[in-house]
């Protein structure tokens, strides 16, 4: 096809391309060569603007190639399922950026009628706005998506082109954070139902789960709510911030040096610093009778040695120094057993364990006493060998952790204890010994 009759469609576009390559060595080289340094700062902002202004505009040929792409049937042709996979494929683009898009050309690209008319932009003020430069490919993602929520039967076509205008102008002002803010009020304007089942699936989705790591590290996952979210990050944002360190520069002269942590290692460092806070605060809720508490079972003489390892009641190895900065600095508690083992005795002064002798139990049984239960020490009952009403005494060689099951505790409230023979492990070896309900 011809474009003047001398030079066909082809030949135009390819010189335009080149035309646009050249203009950019072009500009890349006389950055190069400091072409700033004659600038001012208001210049700079200016040239700034000019750049973004027109990198706004570079996905309009996106737009005008996938609408070209869509009316060949492209994806028939190379025996891919869609456009998306057809961008994946041919750009080596990542599904997310391919996805945008394809949405976006949709939405303020030109489109064409079955009859081959021209039509306008599904969203013709969005268009417009980014045939300026006015918007950024971001922009026009968030104000899409927003608007493709309300544009089906049901809703008022004026109010949906009103918050289209709106949404514009402020993609003009504000930043993609507050964008996304006043997107949101502007759907729930439009459609004041329409945020409820939102809220609902992400309350049906919430979810946390981490585990140990063979190397003693721990990974998860998670998916929180709106407001968890924005409770964690209240919390974590402040802990996180860099921190810079006061040190004495090459002249003698004091100089700041930076924090070398990066974003994600700075919110670990965060949640660390906000869990020893909560720990010292006293105030968690009670776990097996003894305030919720990280406990540490370590030999003596590795921790007068201060070489060694601790274990958490989970089975993590923490090595000695650490547990003593853990100790330092928040509410835990180091069960620090002799090969003997330490007893803890109060006669028959009070039949319920006392929160010292529930942490003696934890680091002396480290788990449930029954043969082949490993539940942990932190969701066990503390029951009685011998039983109290028989005389038994609340002494920690008369002590010892079960889950509250069936299978690990026999017997009835009102009914006759069953005896049963379990083995405790214990610093000294194994000794087996005769438990009975409490």
């Amino acid at each position: 096809m011809s474009l003047g009759g001398d030079i066909d469609y082809a030949t135009a576009v390819d010189a335009a391309v080149d035309q646009f390559a050249t203009s950019v060595d072009q500009l890349v080289k006389v950055v190069a060569d400091g072409g700033w340094s004659g600038v001012d700062n208001a210049q700079l902002i200016g040239l700034m603007h000019s750049i973004e202004q027109t990198r706004n505009r570079i996905p309009l040929m996106d737009h005008a190639l996938i609408g070209e792409a869509d009316s060949r049937d492209l994806p028939e042709a190379l025996t891919q399922p869609s456009m998306i996979r057809v961008l994946m494929s041919v750009l080596r683009l990542s599904p997310g950026e391919a996805s945008r898009r394809v949405r976006a050309a949709a939405a303020v690209g030109e489109r064409t009628s079955m009859l081959g008319q021209p039509l306008a932009p599904l969203r013709p003020h969005l268009a417009a706005a980014q045939h300026a430069g006015r918007v950024s490919p971001e922009q026009v993602s968030i104000i899409e998506r927003a608007l493709a929520q309300v544009d089906r039967r049901g809703f008022d076509p004026d109010a949906i082109d009103q918050g289209e205008r709106l949404l514009v102008g402020f993609a003009d002002i504000h930043s993609v954070t507050d964008l996304r803010i006043l997107t949101a009020q502007v759907i729930d304007r439009i459609d004041p139902d329409g945020t409820q089942p939102t809220d609902q699936l992400n309350h049906d989705r919430r979810h946390v789960e981490f585990h140990r790591c063979r190397d003693g590290s721990w990974a998860g996952t998670m998916r929180l709510t709106g407001t968890l979210g924005a409770k964690l990050q209240a919390l974590l944002g402040p802990l996180a911030q860099p921190r810079t360190t006061l040190v004495t520069g090459p002249n003698g002269r004091p100089a700041e040096e930076p924090d070398e942590r990066h974003h994600g290692q700075r919110m670990h460092d965060a949640l660390e610093d906000l869990c020893d806070r909560l720990l010292r605060s006293d105030t968690l809720p009670e776990s097996g009778g003894t305030p919720a508490t990280v406990i540490v079972t370590i030999d003596l003489d590795d921790l007068l040695a201060r070489t060694g390892y601790g274990t958490s009641s989970d089975g993590t190895l923490i090595r000695t120094d650490k547990v003593l900065r853990m100790a330092n600095q928040a509410d835990i508690v180091p069960a620090v057993l002799t090969r003997a083992g330490a007893v803890l005795d109060l006669g028959r002064t009070r039949r319920i364990a006392t929160p010292a002798q529930t942490l003696a139990l934890y680091a002396q049984d480290a788990s449930c006493s029954f043969p082949g239960c490993d539940r942990a020490p932190e969701w066990c009952e503390r029951h009685h060998l011998i039983p109290w009403i028989d005389g038994g005494e609340t002494n920690l060689n008369n002590l010892t952790l079960l889950r509250p099951s069936r299978e690990c505790v026999r017997g009835s409230s009102g009914s006759p204890s069953v005896g049963l023979q379990v083995c405790l492990p214990g610093q000294a070896g194994r000794a087996c010994r005769s438990l009975s309900r409490l």
